[in-house]
């Protein structure tokens, strides 16, 4: 799948323990790579853009 959201290149481009702050409509959101621990944790929400 080819995405051309503006912030995919800076998420794709992130090593581990590195953060980046995206904003979306007036809010921020902290983006971090995600172990599979935290997959588990979370269980829900994420949305794969693969």
């Amino acid at each position: 799948m080819d995405c051309n959201l503006p912030f995919v290149e800076r998420i794709m481009a992130l090593k581990e323990g590195e953060e980046e702050v995206i904003h979306i409509n007036d809010k921020a959101f902290v983006v971090s790579l995600a172990t599979y621990t935290d997959v588990e944790r979370i269980g829900k929400g994420y949305y794969c853009l693969d």
